[in-house]
């Protein structure tokens, strides 16, 4: 009997169309928790998006899944396996880099719209304002040392493009290396003195044990006063109260988050009013039809070895 290939995404009808369609295999899509209980006895590979790897479904994994080999990941990020595991038996694998040119453009945008202070012209325009004043004092990229906290393939294309526009780029990596894209890769000991230097810091890192808080109060005071922080990552790697903190002082001029702890913040969390801050809701990988294009390249590829007995690729557990 061909295997049984579950897909558990609600924004991937895309990898529904390839998948039904394949002549090898039986295929199911889910769309919760309590509906992957009920099939997994069965399946013997899951495609879903990163972030639904749970505490909760790790423990179905390990109860319900004995005929379970291989988790495929339609996002970059893993952090729910590195945090909850997986069975031996099972091979987990990421879609690689296909969102970093994507989600590298949302940071950029929202580095571009604090520096530039798009958030202060908006309620002038409600009033019928041509107010020049309020853009005082603008700041621009041009010249600008921008830290990339996180140096894989989202940080490398947030530096390919923001040298683009004249910047200068620290990027911090778990250890200092050349590099032909930043002017500088430094370990992460030194954040603290790159931050120093730093008109904006973009946080591109994985979340681990070891980035978790990172960006913390002693980071923020480390930062050069007045810089702009992006978040597109996950929102553990900074200390909501140090940032709520560093923008109602002033400290930080300005915030823009993809990501927030806690996720999402509730209707009455003080996030919320900050000042010169921008949220938007972990939507910095979608409306790519080319980063549609890659993941289906990787679920395709993969599932071809995975059906030949072949080794996987893109690995990041088992």
């Amino acid at each position: 009997m061909p295997p049984l290939i579950l897909l558990w995404s609600p924004f991937d009808d895309y990898l529904a169309t390839m998948l039904s369609a394949h002549a090898g295999i039986r295929f199911a899509r889910v769309g919760s928790a309590d509906e992957l209980a009920a099939v997994l006895p069965e399946a013997e590979a899951i495609v879903m998006v990163g972030h639904f790897y749970t505490a909760e479904v790790a423990a179905l994994v390990r109860d319900r899944g004995a005929r379970l080999r291989w988790i495929q990941l339609t996002t970059a990020g893993y952090d729910g396996v590195t945090f909850y595991g997986v069975p031996p038996s099972v091979t987990v694998t990421n879609a690689a880099h296909s969102h970093a040119p994507a989600v590298a453009e949302h940071a950029v945008t929202l580095l571009c719209a604090l520096t530039r202070r798009l958030p202060l012209f908006a309620a002038p325009q409600a009033r019928h304002v041509f107010d020049r004043a309020i853009a005082l004092p603008l700041t621009t990229l041009e010249d600008a040392t921008v830290v990339i906290l996180g140096y894989g393939g989202i940080g490398r294309e947030t530096a390919r493009r923001v040298k683009a526009f004249g910047a200068r780029v620290i990027a911090v990596a778990r250890t200092a290396r050349p590099d032909d894209i930043a002017d500088a890769v430094v370990a992460s000991a030194e954040l603290h003195a790159a931050l120093a230097q730093a008109d904006a810091l973009v946080i591109t890192a994985a979340l681990t044990e070891q980035t978790r808080g990172m960006v913390d109060a002693v980071a923020l005071a480390a930062i050069k006063p007045g810089a702009v922080l992006v978040n597109i990552a996950r929102g553990a790697i900074v200390e909501t109260d140090a940032l709520i903190a560093a923008l109602r002082s002033g400290h930080l001029a300005a915030a823009g988050l993809d990501v927030t702890d806690p996720e999402p913040p509730p209707t009455d969390h003080p996030l919320w009013d900050c000042p010169n801050l921008i949220v938007t809701p972990h939507v910095s990988g979608l409306g790519s039809p080319a980063v549609q294009r890659r993941i289906g390249e990787v679920v395709r590829g993969n599932l071809g070895r995975f059906l030949n007995g072949e080794r996987l690729v893109h690995v990041v557990a088992g």
